[in-house]
This record gives structure tokens, C-alpha cells and sequence, in this order.
């Protein structure tokens, strides 16, 4: 089965109220289940709209309720305040509640064993005229100089032992009322493909990510996480390409980086793992993708069968990439110095598939859309240590950002 067009997906987009799409990008996976998915409904099947322990439960037994079929979820980067008793400063302007999920009246797609799945009939495609995007000033919120006072308070922490790394995120943005969101995922698609992009419609609000990291997934009593810690630039040039990809694997401060935060994850898959299961099957691998190599790592365990998918939620998230060693510490230090609340950033996309089968992203290099407000948006961020300098790391969250100014650029008249 072909991966659907830009016409197909705006069809779908035109009829359903909700709506998320999967795709792989032909990216090898030992552990995925799709080459793309497609599903769409017009009925939510449970949601989480305020940070309180109630709303929260009354999500998880609305997820129970539905375990018969497959399910398409988010949940958004506060959820941390529900599960670590923390708080968010900033607004929320994304208009996504903290977790969703629907009922999708159709699925299709493809399997890793090229088997197709049809449930239900997609509406009929349309030629659709691209929307013609007018001239964009999408701009950092936080400059360089704003970046090194926040960038000094952190490092204050590291040197007083309060945390040992930071996940710091700046935030770019810009009022964007003409987008089409399925053209900007459709283009950002093709010029950065990555093995866990997806497109969410959630009523007004939308995701157009194109993530290269999972977060978790599950088979059966097998969970796997794979954390992405360390980034380097592709130039296209094979000699050049070839250093830069031996440089990162003997980088010191990335290595660091990357092993604290596979130690963290491995700590929280402890919490919910059979005894002795948690292993690291591999440490610091190099990958590569369309405009940057990264260094992942991939921590594996063994759970009980019948253990809720929302348990693994609630003990791993949100993803130790995100967030930093010690993780609650981490968390609140973020929550002083970033000037914006994450939202779904930094949070997690993808399907609960019956009691024993998930696949979640981990959501980065990623546009959010607020259709009635026209906020567009996209973060990105680094690990800061002790080892950091402000400038460099400052340079990376511009290296991350450039493919997502870039392909914006290209869609304007």
C-alpha cells in the first residue's frame, strides 16, 4: 500500500475532526510494528485537560475501557506535574489538553512485513491547490544574551551538585493564520525525513513532527526505550561526513551526556521491569540522517504481562532525554529559566495497540500550530553540563532549528 499524498491526508483532514498520521520513511526498525498509519475519527476516547490526579485517573480508566482496539494517543510534557507534584509557570497557548485520544473510524497502513490493513473507508481524495504561505518572521524568543543569563543560572546549579545535566529548550514562534498544516508536513517530510515523523489533528490544534527518537515501545512483555543524546552536522560530503562521525563517538562531553541519560532511563524502566531484565543492548551507537548524525543508545526490559500501557507512562515519562539527571530536580530548574511552556514538546505521539502492544515517539523537531489563535511554534534544545559552553550550546539550538526555518522559507511566496 502506497504512503498516502498530500491530497489523500487533507481528505482525511477535511472530514475527521482527529486525526494522526505515522510514518516511517523506509528508516530499518528491529522494533516497529509500521511503515506508515494512518487514523482518523470524529470521537474522543479519553482526554486529560487539567493537571489533577483525578482528571488523570478518570484518563487512565477511559484507556482501560477501550483496550480491544487500537488507540491513537499523546501526552504532553506537564503531565510531569500531575505525576511529580511540579508546576508550570508559563501559559498554555498550543490548545492541546495534557493527553488525548481517539476513536479512529478508519485505519490504514502498512506493516514491516508489507502486510496492508484497510479498516474502514478513507474519504475520497481531492486535488487540493497548495495554500501559498505568505512571508513568515519565525524568530528565537530568547536571544543569545537572554540565553547566557538563563545559561548562568543553570550552570550555578551544576556547580553547587543540585543537578548534573539540564535538557534547555528555547522556543521560536511567530502568528501564522493562512497555513496549510498537511503542505508544511508534506514538505518538512520530504526535506527531513526521520523514522518517527507524524501529523496529529486534535479539533483545532495540530503537530507536524518529524522526530528521529522513540521514547518507548512494547511488545508483548518486551520494552524497549532508545534515548538520543549527542548531534552532529552532515555536510553531504563523504570524507567530511566520515570525520564528523568519528569525532562524535570519541567526544567526551557527548558520550557523558549520552550515558547519563541512558543510566536515567535505565533507573526509570527499573521501576516497573521484572528483577534483573533492565540491559543496555547498545551504548552510544552513531546514526545517521538527513541533515545530522545522532548517538543513540537502546535500554531494553522485561514487565509483567497484564501491566497497564499508562503504568509505563507514569514511571518513564516524561523521556530522560528531555529532561536531565536528577529528572525532578532537572524538571523544576527547567521550569525556572525556559520563558515558554513545552506542551506537547517534549512529549510523546503514537498508538496503544490492544494490552500489550505500544510504539510512542519522543516529540522534537517539531511544529505546533494553534489553527484558531495562529500561534506556530517549534522549540529545541541541548543538554547542558558542567562542561557546557553558552555559545556552543546556544549554536546547537540554531543547528536544530534549521531545517524547520528552512522548509517554512521554501513553502513562501
Amino acid at each position: 500500500m502506497n504512503r498516502p499524498d498530500f491530497n489523500q491526508l487533507q481528505a482525511v483532514a477535511n472530514e475527521y475532526n482527529y486525526m494522526l498520521y505515522l510514518d516511517s520513511n523506509g528508516y530499518a526498525d528491529e522494533y516497529g510494528r509500521w511503515k506508515h498509519l494512518l487514523m482518523a475519527g470524529n470521537q474522543v476516547a479519553a482526554v486529560c485537560s487539567s493537571d489533577t490526579p483525578s482528571a488523570w485517573k478518570a484518563f487512565k480508566e477511559d484507556i482501560e475501557r477501550q483496550q480491544s482496539t487500537i488507540l491513537p494517543v499523546f501526552f504532553s510534557y506537564d503531565l510531569k506535574n500531575i505525576f511529580e507534584n511540579l508546576q508550570s509557570q508559563q501559559p498554555s497557548l498550543s490548545g492541546f489538553p495534557l493527553s488525548g485520544a481517539f476513536l479512529p473510524e478508519i485505519v490504514i497502513g502498512e506493516d514491516r512485513k508489507h502486510q496492508s490493513v484497510s479498516d474502514g473507508s478513507a474519504p475520497e481524495s481531492t486535488i487540493n491547490k497548495p495554500s501559498g504561505l505568505k512571508q513568515i518572521q519565525i524568530k528565537p524568543d530568547t536571544s543569545r544574551e537572554q540565553y547566557k543569563i538563563q545559561f548562568e543560572k543553570i550552570r550555578q546549579h551544576l556547580l553547587l551538585g543540585n543537578i548534573y545535566e539540564t535538557n534547555y529548550c528555547i522556543r521560536f514562534s511567530a502568528e501564522v493564520l493562512d497555513l496549510n498544516p498537511i503542505e508544511l508536513f508534506v514538505h518538512l517530510n520530504e526535506k527531513s525525513p526521520s523514522p518517527f515523523a507524524c501529523l496529529l489533528k486534535w479539533e483545532n490544534s495540530w503537530l507536524i513532527c518529524s522526530s528521529p527518537e522513540r521514547f518507548l515501545t512494547r511488545s508483548g512483555d518486551d520494552v524497549i526505550s532508545q534515548p538520543i543524546k549527542g548531534t552532529a552536522r552532515r555536510t553531504g560530503d563523504p570524507e567530511t561526513d566520515q570525520a564528523t562521525l568519528k569525532k562524535l563517538q570519541i567526544d567526551l562531553k557527548e558520550r557523558a551526556e549520552n550515558i547519563m541519560i541512558t543510566d536515567l532511563v535505565r533507573n526509570d524502566l527499573s521501576h516497573f521491569a521484572l528483577p534483573n531484565s533492565v540491559r543496555v543492548k547498545e551504548l552510544c551507537g552513531i546514526y545517521p540522517y538527513n541533515r545530522v548524525f545522532q548517538m543513540i543508545s537502546t535500554v531494553e526490559a522485561k514487565i509483567e504481562p497484564n501491566l497497564p500501557h499508562c503504568k509505563l507512562i507514569e514511571t518513564a515519562f516524561p523521556m530522560g532525554s528531555m529532561t536531565g539527571v536528577p529528572k525532578i530536580s532537572a524538571m523544576e530548574i527547567a521550569d525556572q529559566t525556559e520563558t515558554f511552556r513545552r506542551e506537547l514538546y517534549s512529549g510523546t505521539v503514537g498508538y496503544f495497540d490492544g494490552p500489550d502492544r505500544c510504539d510512542l515517539n519522543v516529540v522534537i523537531r517539531s511544529f505546533l500550530w494553534n489553527a484558531a489563535t495562529g500561534l506556530l511554534s517549534f522549540s529545541t534544545g541541548g543538554a547542558i553540563t558542567i562542561r557546557s559552553d553558552a555559545d556552543q550550546e546556544y549554536d546547537e539550538c540554531m543547528l536544530k532549528a534549521e531545517a524547520l526555518i528552512q522548509c517554512l522559507k521554501e513553502l513562501q511566496n
